[in-house]
């Protein structure tokens, strides 16, 4: 590569950091925004033109990549003409070969990751190693998460979803989504009497809009609208992976302390099925992981700007879902150590800053529940509960009983138990009971996924055991790193500790006072933990960084990048299988 063409490359480089950099999220919605009407989020609504529109994309850019190789070699314009008829070629018999695949997941997996390695060599700059290794790896584990959204529909592998029936009021999230859809307002009724109809509506307005945006502006069916949904949940998903990314470049991790814990963020299975949620935790978590990144920037630099954007984030989460307000209590520690610390030269200006947060959050948060007290007397705390007769109903067993038992028998299967009924309706099988073993289990696995998924593949049984006890291993090393740095790191200040072991404690306490609450097997459930998998990844990477070894960075490599690999297998496998 001579002078001029490596000054080009860089300068391309440098131009799309630049704009990535400036305006990430944005970024990241807008490749979200222009997958959408190639598949409107589902292998089975591609249109046929998508085929078409992706091999003139390839084309042309194989074209000019062979043009400006050939001009810089000086060879014939012949041979660059021959080059490209034959790369033209080729794509074309690539583009047959996956229009009558049985594998198209897999193919566009394949070709993601081709293209991603491609562009990475020929851009790479040394001296922005870290922005591409980091975009790499982000970039890898979007593909992963863009696949299983293909292989995911709105109607498997959710939660209480129900459906998109604009001719009657139902409920689920579907059903929600499409009452906002047709009527343009709230339910006017106690909505205690429609199932999932009391979440606040930040999550189902925005659906409910994006469905009328492809349905009656631009015109393509209720079914590929509906599916598209799912596109919206990619990038709540990519958004919490990109503030992960920034919380640990805010403690200034650099090289394997960042690498490691942004592939175990990258490629962990819970942002992976969160992906293509229908429900409103992708959108919550976003914007809560948005305030854990603004709390810690503030922190570092107390502003009206910088607590209006804490203030958005946690307001807009609670009005997307309540559960968002677990991370007030961690936020308003740092605004009172800060508070205390500067009391006597610049108690004024923080007491405003607080007010103006307060103005802004708590009526984005709380006017939902507060409408539904006032005109229902529904409790503020309200929790929808189901009926204690289930199957997956486990208050027989004392709650002592259930947090203390570790019998073998549970991890006999790395899929979350269940009890289940034959066609003469007789039971069989078990519930989880444990919430630790259960939360290990469908943080890798979710509660849908099981050998029903790998049909016919015992090989694929076999490596999802390793990949359970892979997720175990990083889990208690997570764990452990999190007790070495709250202990030893002076890196991390006494109110950065407070503040993420303060935000870890809540929500894992939280999960353990439902399961005493609401003994079911869903309430045990890894989707009310999700933040952990970011506060376990930076405590590993502390410690990589403090504790920089040979031998403790190949302890942690291995099962690291084993599990990302399983990981993209295994949700590879159960998206093409769906």
């Amino acid at each position: 590569m001579d002078n001029t063409e490596t000054s080009t490359n860089s300068a391309i480089s440098d131009k799309i950091f630049r704009v990535f950099s400036a305006h990430p999220y944005l970024c990241c919605f807008a490749v979200c925004l222009l997958l959408t009407p190639l598949f409107f989020g589902s292998i089975w609504e591609m249109p046929s033109c998508t085929v078409p529109i992706l091999l003139a994309v390839f084309i042309t850019g194989a074209a000019v990549f062979i043009w400006n190789k050939c001009k810089k070699s000086k060879l014939p314009v012949a041979s660059a003409v021959l080059f490209i008829v034959s790369a033209s070629a080729a794509l074309t018999v690539a583009a047959w070969m996956f229009s009558r695949s049985d594998s198209q997941i897999l193919w566009i997996f394949l070709i993601g990751c081709l293209t991603l390695s491609f562009l990475y060599s020929s851009f790479y700059k040394s001296r922005l190693k870290r922005q591409f290794n980091s975009a790499f790896i982000m970039g890898l584990g979007f593909l992963l998460k863009f696949c299983y959204v293909l292989g995911t529909s709105s109607a498997i592998r959710q939660h209480d979803i129900g459906e998109f029936n604009t001719g009657e009021v139902t409920g689920g999230h579907l059903g929600y989504m499409a009452y906002l859809y047709q009527n343009h307002h709230l339910y006017q009724e106690d909505y205690r009497e429609i199932f999932q109809f009391c979440h606040p509506p930040l999550h189902h307005g925005i659906c409910a809009a994006w469905v009328a945006l492809w349905k009656d502006v631009l015109h393509v069916s209720q079914e590929k609208a509906v599916e598209s949904l799912e596109m919206l949940t990619l990038f709540y998903s990519a958004s919490i992976v990109l503030s992960a990314y920034y919380i640990l470049r805010y403690f200034k991790l650099e090289g394997k302390a960042l690498y490691i814990p942004l592939m175990i963020i990258s490629f962990h299975p819970c942002f992976i099925y969160l992906s293509a949620f229908l429900n409103n935790d992708a959108l919550m978590w976003a914007l809560v992981t948005g305030a854990v990144l603004t709390t810690l920037r503030w922190y570092d630099s107390p502003s009206l700007k910088g607590i209006m954007k804490i203030s958005l984030c946690i307001g807009l989460g609670m009005m997307a879902k309540l559960s968002a307000a677990l991370v007030a209590p961690p936020v308003a520690l740092v605004f009172l150590i800060v508070f205390i610390r500067n009391f006597r030269k610049s108690w004024r200006s923080l007491l405003g800053q607080f007010i103006a947060f307060g103005a802004v959050c708590v009526p984005l948060g709380m006017w939902f529940p507060v409408r539904g007290l006032i005109r229902w007397d529904v409790p503020l705390n309200h929790v929808q509960e189901l009926p204690d007769d289930m199957d997956q109903s486990i208050k027989e067993i004392p709650f002592i009983q259930r947090i203390t038992d570790f019998s073998p028998v549970q991890v006999k299967r790395v899929f979350e138990n269940w009890v289940w009924r034959d066609g003469n309706n007789e039971k069989f099988g078990f519930n989880e009971t444990n919430p630790l073993i259960t939360i290990l289990k469908n943080s890798v696995f979710s509660e849908n996924i099981g050998e029903l998924d790998f049909e016919g593949m015992d090989y694929m049984l076999r490596i999802c055991t390793a990949f359970f006890w892979l997720g175990v291993i990083l889990a208690a090393a997570a764990f452990i790193a999190m007790i070495v740095t709250m202990f030893t790191d002076r890196s991390m200040d006494l109110t950065q500790k407070l503040f993420i072991g303060t935000f870890y404690a809540l929500l894992v306490g939280n999960l353990y006072l439902m399961s005493a609450e609401y003994p079911m097997v869903c309430t045990m459930n890894f989707r009310y933990l999700m933040p952990t998998v970011i506060t376990g990844a930076l405590f590993i990477g502390m410690c990589i960084k403090k504790h920089s070894s040979k031998i403790a960075e190949a302890m942690i490599t291995v099962p690291t990048v084993g599990f990302s690999v399983f990981s993209a297998l295994i949700y590879i496998v159960v998206s093409q299988n769906s």
